[in-house]
């Protein structure tokens, strides 16, 4: 199995191997751990885990805001943008369509 790990992680996981990823690899790497880290939002038990699987997605999508050059500072404003046009997710309303 091959994934992307946090950089301690060969101080604790000795047994494995680890190599830098190429810059090319990089992207899919990290949409791959997004992808991870979701579904374990989505299969925490507990109230504790819930929010260290939350901490991860964090630390995934910092670490592929910086990969991709965007400060948080500039992402907030883009999300803020789209909070203001769009709405947030503050009222939790369900949307049903007909298919």
């Amino acid at each position: 199995m091959k994934k992307l790990v946090r950089d301690k992680i060969p101080e604790f996981a000795t047994e494995a191997t680890y190599r830098e990823l190429p810059k090319e690899e990089i992207e899919p790497a990290l949409k791959n751990k997004l992808i991870e880290e979701t579904q374990e939002v989505v299969e925490a038990k507990t109230e504790d885990n819930l929010i260290e699987e939350l901490g991860d997605v964090y630390e995934v999508l910092t670490a592929y805001l910086k990969f991709k050059g965007v400060s948080q500072e500039e992402f907030l404003k883009l999300v803020a943008t789209k909070r203001d046009y769009k709405g947030g997710f503050t009222k939790f309303l369900e949307m049903t369509t007909e298919d």
